[in-house]
């Protein structure tokens, strides 16, 4: 069947059963796959991937499940309505630019031995290590979007990325900002740390007023640069409770397997163990915090004098791979990126 074939065979790499020779394979000579969020979209990715076959016929089944034309929002956009199917258009191009590492570098592919995602991505290397279908992925993704904007609609909320300076104290700031939103009115605030990017670097989110605070005081609290991340929605934190709730709930129907390759998860820096495991953590991976740092440092953990593996970092923008370099350079010397 054409959604096995796309669910199984071109992604999930699957060790020969007694295959005693895995073990022993060097580090340099395996390959990690790094699979990107929502947000690293941009009109026009996917024209570098669509000379290939498979890749074409990945987008049309992927339109024939969505029910809209995926390569045309991805390549021709308009950017409005990019924005609206983004989790779903980089999911797709991400997973087809495994068609290109396939096509160019076979054998990086064969020796893939860990994955891990942001955020979104994390779906992605689910479903490259089969533990979700295509179709399951697409319908988990679709749901997870409308329950994320619905969240964000119900209350105003953002996210802002933040570089630390030596001396700084996030953890007091965060709390000033919630305080000061509780005085502005807001019921409840929250303002925390969402994604945990690199020394120095996270992304805090939460209630507009408290964030606010933070881009006008951050400097009082060591804070030495703010920008806003483009996105409507305090997205990882508990303000997204509902989109929890809708993604237990799709999680819960859909098929869902034991993860034939090692894939680190984010919401606590640990290897997925199995499907009870998968549906828990991608619940749960909604409103907690990414733990992008923590998953790096364990999928590199190794002694010093061993070499470290390939590093293929996959989809639209070049953002995962410059976060690598932040937190280790030996990773980062030995990476690429799939043009799309």
């Amino acid at each position: 069947e054409p959604e096995l074939r796309w669910a199984t065979q071109p992604y999930a790499v699957r060790p020969n059963e007694g295959d005693t020779n895995k073990a022993r394979v060097e580090p340099s000579h395996t390959t990690v796959l790094l699979f990107p969020g929502q947000g690293s979209q941009h009109v026009g990715m996917g024209k570098k991937l669509m000379h290939l076959p498979p890749v074409r016929e990945l987008y049309e089944l992927a339109s024939s499940i969505v029910g809209w034309d995926v390569a045309r929002v991805c390549t021709e956009g308009p950017e409005e309505e990019l924005s609206r199917h983004c989790q779903i258009a980089t999911l797709v191009t991400s997973l087809a630019s495994l068609e290109r590492l396939r096509d160019e570098r076979p054998s990086a592919l064969e020796r893939v031995r860990a994955a891990a995602g942001f955020s979104l991505g994390e779906i992605t290397a689910l479903t490259f290590a089969g533990a979700l279908t295509l179709e399951g992925a697409l319908r988990l993704v679709d749901i997870r979007a409308a329950a994320m904007r619905a969240c964000s609609q119900e209350r105003r909320g953002g996210m802002l990325t933040v570089w630390l300076g030596a001396d700084a104290n996030l953890s007091h700031a965060l709390l000033r900002a919630r305080e000061h939103a509780a005085e502005c009115g807001v019921a409840a605030p929250v303002c925390r740390v969402a994604n945990y990017l690199y020394p120095g670097c996270k992304v805090v989110a939460g209630d507009e007023e408290a964030l606010r605070f933070v881009e006008r005081r951050g400097p009082e609290f060591g804070v030495r640069r703010a920008a806003r991340v483009r996105v409507e929605g305090a997205f990882h934190t508990e303000l997204m409770a509902r989109a929890e709730d809708a993604v237990r709930a799709a999680l819960h129907v859909l098929q869902v397997a034991e993860p034939r390759v090692r894939v680190v998860s984010a919401v606590d820096a640990r290897p997925y163990r199995d499907a009870r495991h998968v549906r828990a953590q991608l619940a749960r991976h909604v409103t907690r915090p990414v733990r992008w740092e923590q998953t790096l440092h364990v999928l590199y953990a190794r002694p010093r004098d061993q070499h470290v593996p390939l590093t293929v970092t996959l989809g639209p923008a070049a953002a995962l791979r410059s976060t690598l370099r932040q937190v280790n350079a030996r990773a980062w010397d030995s990476s690429l990126q799939i043009q799309v």
